[in-house]
């Protein structure tokens, strides 16, 4: 009789049962298991316990033969102090991550002085005038391209003109706003 109790808590401690359905088998795992292994979760991780023992049931699910394995309840406890470690990994790279962006953020912005400020406005202003200096239609053509981001070809079926004529106008537009940055003429 000694031996038959042996075999049959052996049975019992490893929920191994062949032959049960797979259905049947996560089932009965869950319903026997699932309580003992959110205690065991929450003494590392309280307010994820209830996660981490969803996450070891789904990574038993995805073993190739969950029916092979010896002993579920051991298995179980495994996959969830693996699931657990896990959890705390990412956590520590959240926390690190958040650190690290607290420390960018504590820096002072670098914002441009007042003499950054009052250059940057002259050049626009320089920009402004010598594009107001231009013919139309090779302001249009330099615009169209350099703003609007279009190429030779798409401005010249836009205005009805050949593509290397639209080139030569650009770059007369070019040549032109490259001498009024030199020389202060628009």
């Amino acid at each position: 009789m000694g031996i038959l109790l042996v075999w049959s808590f052996r049975n019992l401690s490893s929920d191994h049962v062949p032959g049960m359905p797979l259905k049947n088998l996560f089932d009965h795992l869950f319903r026997n298991h699932r309580n003992e292994l959110v205690h065991f979760a929450g003494q590392r991780a309280v307010e994820m316990a209830e996660d981490v023992v969803q996450e070891s049931f789904l990574r038993l699910m995805q073993h190739p033969d969950p029916q092979a394995i010896e002993n579920h309840r051991a298995y179980l406890y495994k996959l969830t102090g693996n699931a657990l470690i896990d959890h705390q990994r990412k956590l520590a790279v959240r926390e690190r991550y958040h650190s690290e962006v607290e420390d960018l953020e504590s820096l002072p912005a670098e914002a441009p002085g007042v003499d950054e400020l009052l250059h940057h406005q002259q050049v626009l202003r320089g920009v402004l005038q010598a594009l107001d200096g231009l013919p139309p239609m090779q302001r249009s053509i330099f615009l169209l391209h350099r703003f609007d981001g279009l190429t030779y070809l798409q401005i010249g079926k836009l205005l009805k003109m050949s593509r290397s004529n639209v080139e030569r106008q650009f770059y007369a537009a070019l040549e032109h706003c490259f001498a009024a940055s030199l020389f202060g003429k628009p």
